[in-house]
Protein backbone atom coordinates (compact mmCIF):
# COMPACT_ATOMS: atom_id res chain seq x y z
CA UNK A 1 0.00 0.00 0.00
CA UNK A 2 1.35 3.51 -1.19
CA UNK A 3 1.75 6.06 1.78
CA UNK A 4 -0.38 9.28 0.94
CA UNK A 5 1.52 12.33 0.27
CA UNK A 6 0.04 15.42 1.57
CA UNK A 7 -0.11 19.28 0.27
CA UNK A 8 -0.18 21.56 3.43
CA UNK A 9 -2.46 24.91 3.08
CA UNK A 10 -1.24 27.70 5.09
CA UNK A 11 -3.95 27.32 7.09
CA UNK A 12 -3.33 23.86 8.13
CA UNK A 13 0.12 24.28 8.65
CA UNK A 14 -1.04 27.48 11.37
CA UNK A 15 -3.16 25.22 12.68
CA UNK A 16 -0.97 21.89 13.39
CA UNK A 17 1.74 24.35 15.10
CA UNK A 18 -0.24 26.20 17.66
CA UNK A 19 -1.98 23.29 18.22
CA UNK A 20 0.28 20.20 18.07
CA UNK A 21 3.97 21.67 17.67
CA UNK A 22 5.74 18.51 18.52
CA UNK A 23 4.03 16.11 16.44
CA UNK A 24 3.08 18.88 13.99
CA UNK A 25 6.79 18.89 12.62
CA UNK A 26 7.32 15.60 11.69
CA UNK A 27 4.03 15.43 9.67
CA UNK A 28 4.95 19.01 7.98
CA UNK A 29 8.68 18.05 6.88
CA UNK A 30 7.04 14.57 5.11
CA UNK A 31 4.45 16.81 3.15
CA UNK A 32 4.50 19.76 0.74
CA UNK A 33 2.71 23.63 0.50
CA UNK A 34 2.77 25.82 -2.13
CA UNK A 35 5.31 29.60 -2.26
CA UNK A 36 1.83 31.41 -1.40
CA UNK A 37 2.10 29.93 2.37
CA UNK A 38 5.21 31.94 3.17
CA UNK A 39 3.19 35.73 2.79
CA UNK A 40 -0.28 33.79 4.12
CA UNK A 41 1.11 32.41 7.64
CA UNK A 42 2.80 36.09 7.54
CA UNK A 43 -0.68 37.96 7.04
CA UNK A 44 -2.22 35.68 9.48
CA UNK A 45 0.68 35.79 12.25
CA UNK A 46 0.16 39.95 11.36
CA UNK A 47 -3.59 39.47 11.93
CA UNK A 48 -3.19 37.82 15.53
CA UNK A 49 -0.72 40.23 16.76
CA UNK A 50 -2.12 43.35 15.35
CA UNK A 51 -5.80 43.38 14.76
CA UNK A 52 -6.79 40.65 17.37
CA UNK A 53 -4.24 41.47 19.82
CA UNK A 54 -4.22 37.90 20.55
CA UNK A 55 -0.30 37.72 20.70
CA UNK A 56 2.44 40.42 21.12
CA UNK A 57 4.75 41.78 17.74
CA UNK A 58 7.54 40.04 19.58
CA UNK A 59 6.01 36.53 19.95
CA UNK A 60 4.30 37.13 16.29
CA UNK A 61 8.35 37.76 15.13
CA UNK A 62 9.48 34.37 17.16
CA UNK A 63 6.42 32.48 15.44
CA UNK A 64 6.84 33.54 12.12
CA UNK A 65 10.86 32.63 12.60
CA UNK A 66 9.65 29.38 13.30
CA UNK A 67 6.95 28.80 10.48
CA UNK A 68 9.92 29.94 7.98
CA UNK A 69 12.33 27.19 9.58
CA UNK A 70 9.63 24.46 8.68
CA UNK A 71 8.76 25.91 5.55
CA UNK A 72 12.44 26.37 4.01
CA UNK A 73 12.33 22.42 5.53
CA UNK A 74 9.38 21.69 3.57
CA UNK A 75 9.04 20.96 -0.09
CA UNK A 76 7.34 23.44 -1.94
CA UNK A 77 7.24 23.20 -5.21
CA UNK A 78 7.62 26.13 -8.22
CA UNK A 79 4.83 27.24 -10.15
CA UNK A 80 4.20 25.89 -13.08
CA UNK A 81 3.29 28.05 -16.42
CA UNK A 82 0.15 26.24 -17.00
CA UNK A 83 -1.05 26.50 -13.60
CA UNK A 84 -1.64 30.17 -13.65
CA UNK A 85 -4.39 29.24 -16.28
CA UNK A 86 -6.14 26.44 -14.51
CA UNK A 87 -5.89 28.61 -10.93
CA UNK A 88 -7.81 31.50 -12.50
CA UNK A 89 -10.53 29.11 -14.49
CA UNK A 90 -10.79 26.91 -10.80
CA UNK A 91 -11.29 30.33 -8.98
CA UNK A 92 -13.82 31.73 -11.26
CA UNK A 93 -15.88 28.28 -11.75
CA UNK A 94 -16.12 27.57 -8.01
CA UNK A 95 -16.47 31.31 -6.60
CA UNK A 96 -12.53 30.80 -4.85
CA UNK A 97 -9.71 32.98 -3.83
CA UNK A 98 -6.98 32.57 -7.02
CA UNK A 99 -4.93 31.66 -3.76
CA UNK A 100 -7.46 28.71 -2.55
CA UNK A 101 -7.45 27.04 -5.94
CA UNK A 102 -3.39 26.95 -6.13
CA UNK A 103 -3.66 24.86 -3.68
CA UNK A 104 -5.82 22.66 -5.34
CA UNK A 105 -4.14 23.02 -8.75
CA UNK A 106 -0.98 21.68 -6.76
CA UNK A 107 -2.77 18.73 -5.16
CA UNK A 108 -4.29 17.43 -8.25
CA UNK A 109 -0.97 18.17 -10.86
CA UNK A 110 0.71 16.17 -7.76
CA UNK A 111 -1.64 13.63 -6.99
CA UNK A 112 -1.44 14.77 -2.98
CA UNK A 113 -4.25 14.93 -0.25
CA UNK A 114 -4.68 18.55 0.27
CA UNK A 115 -4.83 19.13 4.08
CA UNK A 116 -7.19 22.08 4.81
CA UNK A 117 -9.79 23.43 7.76
CA UNK A 118 -11.70 25.04 5.28
CA UNK A 119 -14.79 23.64 4.52
CA UNK A 120 -15.57 25.29 1.10
CA UNK A 121 -12.15 24.43 -0.35
CA UNK A 122 -12.80 20.96 1.40
CA UNK A 123 -16.08 20.56 -0.89
CA UNK A 124 -14.55 21.93 -4.10
CA UNK A 125 -11.66 19.56 -3.56
CA UNK A 126 -13.89 16.81 -3.66
CA UNK A 127 -15.52 18.27 -6.53
CA UNK A 128 -12.24 18.13 -8.55
CA UNK A 129 -11.57 14.81 -7.31
CA UNK A 130 -8.92 15.97 -5.32
CA UNK A 131 -8.53 14.16 -1.15
CA UNK A 132 -8.70 16.29 1.70
CA UNK A 133 -8.26 15.74 5.16
CA UNK A 134 -8.32 18.31 7.67
CA UNK A 135 -4.70 18.92 9.95
CA UNK A 136 -6.80 17.69 13.46
CA UNK A 137 -7.12 14.03 11.33
CA UNK A 138 -3.11 13.95 10.52
CA UNK A 139 -2.37 13.11 14.25
CA UNK A 140 -4.23 9.81 14.03
CA UNK A 141 -2.91 8.98 10.55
Amino acid sequence: MTKKQFLFDSNSIYELIRETPQKALDKLMEGTTISLAYYELGNALWRESLLLKRISFEEAEKALDLMYLILKNMQVPRPENEAEGQTLQIAHRFNLTFYDSAYLVEAKRAGKVLVTNDNKLAKTAGKLGVETLPSNALMYH
